[in-house]
């Protein structure tokens, strides 16, 4: 018998994702007349209406922009730690099959 979640489910699950520690560093979004810090990912997503997942792949450069900002981390620790996880994931990454399956 298929499980189906409820919508009780999928908010625990979405309210898990936005309780981790990388959507709550400080970021940097390069607006075309100003740049502007905002203390968290969620923050951001709340004043600029980004979805905050594409804010996170627009900080350690997975896409380019989100939502026609560019967006970084402040510059520290964590900066390094997640751009350095990814780039090593992204540089392992093989396809196995062609883009149809």
């Amino acid at each position: 018998m298929a499980h189906y979640l409820t919508a009780e489910d999928v908010r625990a699950r979405i309210e898990k994702k936005k309780k981790q520690r990388k959507y709550h560093l400080p970021v940097i979004g390069y607006f075309a007349e100003r740049t502007v810090l905002f203390d968290s990912i969620l923050q951001a997503s709340e004043a600029t209406g980004i979805h905050y997942s594409l804010i996170f792949e627009a900080c350690i450069g997975k896409i380019y922009k989100a939502g026609n900002v560019v967006w970084e981390y402040q510059k520290g620790n964590h900066y390094i730690k997640y751009k350095a996880y990814y780039i090593n994931i992204q540089d392992k990454y093989t396809r196995y099959s062609n883009f149809n399956g």
